[in-house]
């Protein structure tokens, strides 16, 4: 299963939903790997659209809403 959305909607997305998790360049089907389950095969997977000028700390604030307890340590950056 793939999920696209965009950094605006992620309201309301549960992490434990997704193995991974990408953040690809605005207009980009390639995205970066910031968050990968251990213990799961990649088969449910959630693509963040960036717009075209992301702030500073973009992924700090994608952790932020969907691990705001920080209860899940495989996050990569």
């Amino acid at each position: 299963m793939f999920v696209k959305t965009k950094l605006s909607r992620l309201r309301g997305l549960k992490l434990a939903s997704f193995d991974v998790v990408y953040v690809c360049p605005y207009r980009s089907e390639l995205g970066v790997l910031i968050f990968r389950r251990r213990d799961a095969l990649p088969r449910r997977a959630l693509f963040i659209d960036l717009p075209v000028n992301p702030q500073q700390g973009t992924v700090a604030g994608i952790r932020d809403q969907l691990d705001p307890e920080r209860l899940e340590d495989d996050w990569l950056s």
